[in-house]
């Protein structure tokens, strides 16, 4: 039993010390997350021409950086926000073509909470 609780402290250091520990849904649930480092990626599908698509939520950040990247179906970064240290409200929205909108979530040694919900009109 011992020699288990080893092994899971020393896999939880290496994910720490990789890719940061994360636990939540980012676009369902509030997601808490520790030294988190790499890209998340989420597709919407628009099927009106001009509808307004993205993300509207908060970002609470104690140490790194959020960086929020919304493209069009043609691969041009129509919005976009940096979530810098301290609490700070998202509004990432765009309009354009139908097609697929991606937002990209860069995290950068990230630990904080980020609550976001999809965002249509």
């Amino acid at each position: 039993m011992r020699l288990l609780v080893v092994v899971l402290l020393l896999a939880l250091t290496a994910l720490y010390l990789t890719f940061g520990l994360r636990l939540g849904y980012v676009t369902l649930t509030p997601t808490y997350m520790v030294n988190a480092t790499g890209e998340n990626r989420y597709t919407f599908r628009v099927y009106d021409q001009n509808q307004e698509v993205g993300v509207r939520g908060t970002c609470s950040v104690r140490s790194g950086r959020a960086t929020f990247r919304l493209t069009d179906p043609r691969g041009t970064q129509i919005a976009g926000q940096v979530c810098p240290q301290g609490q700070w409200g998202l509004n990432v929205l765009g309009t354009g073509d139908v097609g697929n909108y991606t937002l990209t979530i860069d995290l950068q040694k990230f630990t904080g909470t980020i609550d976001i919900k999809e965002a249509r009109k």
